[in-house]
């Protein structure tokens, strides 16, 4: 272990009580997607503090922060989400959340703590890094807009970003451990939107309609065979129809002219991704027609596959262990990440964060009103950050 990996090891026990004190300020305080002015805010000053330079490339909320080793190198980029969700808090925190309405029930806090305890551990090691680092606070993940307006606003140019780490708390993984995997994390995520165009009429006279309830039943039916019947059994795929509309009200004599579905797509590679596409716009349309009906798609690309960077996976682990955290090897899950935008454009990983703890009662999943993370995790994602930024730019 070289010198600034010890000396990061000393300052994560040093800064420890700063760290949670930061997470407990981030709980009690969540805002929701691009509404986050004081969170924004409350990481400015603490970068200006840590004289980290905050570059101007016109966001409204989230920052961007560069810091600079002494000697020219990679450029090594942190991303942390920082909005919250319009959830009641019920969970058993001794700090809960102080906005009513609006809680931290995905732990964006535990991701925004530990990046400004990296910041704080990077910046006390300027004088030792060969290259600089840039944080990224990242608004709107829960919407899925953030990283992308990021990347639309030039954050991974000037300096150019040669890699990029980014971090996401996980119930199941217990604290202590780091979730630290190759290839494929979490699944891309797609948005289907269905028009089935029929002809009205009254319900008791079915024979001068073409009720386009039955044939949104027969597609719903049909989709299903996509992935049991279509799709290999060695790929992963998930396509769910969640919303269903049609009619006005509780009429019960009334076929409606139109019904309207909404659903989701999940799944590991682009190429399933472009023939489920296809055999659920055949199925929307072909179907409608055999009914006599018109069946329309939308089909909407909203977020590529976390695929972790092969590259990057010794040096992610690597760091892991460097801090004395156990590295957890986990199951791919098709929930989304919006930080796989970054992936486009750069060599890109995410770790896992372990914020288990059953006797805390840290056990209950994402989006719950229970959520509740370990905070002793902070002091594990603020040093597996740093050391990440360290090691890669020892390899860059």
């Amino acid at each position: 272990m070289n010198d600034i990996s010890i000396r990061i090891k000393e300052l994560m026990e040093e800064m420890s009580p700063q760290f949670i004190e930061t997470f407990r300020h981030l709980h009690k305080n969540p805002e929701l997607s691009f509404q986050e002015y004081d969170t924004t805010e409350y990481i400015r000053a603490i970068l200006r503090e840590l004289d980290i330079k905050i570059l101007d490339i016109g966001l409204e909320t989230g920052v961007v922060g560069l810091l600079e080793g002494k000697e020219p190198g990679p450029c090594i980029a942190l991303r942390a989400d920082i909005d919250g969700l319009p959830i009641q808090e019920e969970s058993s925190s001794s700090y809960p959340s102080e906005r009513p309405g609006k809680m931290h029930a995905c732990g964006h806090d535990t991701h925004t703590a530990s990046l400004l305890g990296a910041a704080r551990l990077l910046a006390s090691v300027r004088e030792n890094l060969k290259g600089s680092v840039k944080f990224f606070f990242q608004p709107a993940e829960e919407v899925n807009l953030g990283a992308k307006k990021l990347v639309a606003l030039g954050c991974m140019e000037n300096p150019h970003v040669d890699a990029v780490f980014g971090m996401h708390n996980e119930p199941h993984v217990p604290y202590g451990c780091v979730a630290v995997k190759k290839g494929p994390l979490m699944a891309s995520v797609d948005r289907i939107n269905i028009k089935i165009t029929g002809k009205g009429g009254h319900g008791g006279m079915p024979q001068k309609n073409i009720d386009p309830i039955v044939v949104a039943a027969a597609i719903i039916q049909s989709l299903q065979t996509i992935v049991s019947r279509n799709v290999s059994p060695i790929d992963s795929c998930v396509v769910s129809i969640c919303n269903v509309k049609a009619g006005e009200g509780t009429v019960n004599n009334v076929t409606p002219e139109e019904v309207r579905m909404y659903g989701t797509v999940r799944n590991y590679s682009q190429d399933v991704q472009h023939y489920v596409e296809q055999r659920i716009r055949d199925i929307v349309e072909q179907v409608s027609a055999a009914y006599g009906a018109k069946g329309e798609l939308e089909y909407i690309y909203e977020l590529a596959v976390t695929d972790n960077h092969e590259q990057l996976f010794d040096i992610a682990k690597d760091a892991v262990e460097s801090i004395g955290a156990e590295v957890f090897d986990p199951i791919p899950v098709t929930g989304g990440e919006d930080f796989s935008e970054y992936m486009k454009y750069a060599p890109g990983f995410l770790y896992w964060l372990g914020v288990r703890n059953e006797e805390e009662d840290c056990i209950y999943p994402w989006h719950s009103p229970h959520f509740k993370a370990d905070e002793r995790a902070i002091v594990i994602g603020a040093g597996t950050y740093s050391m990440a930024a360290v090691k890669a730019m020892e390899k860059f």
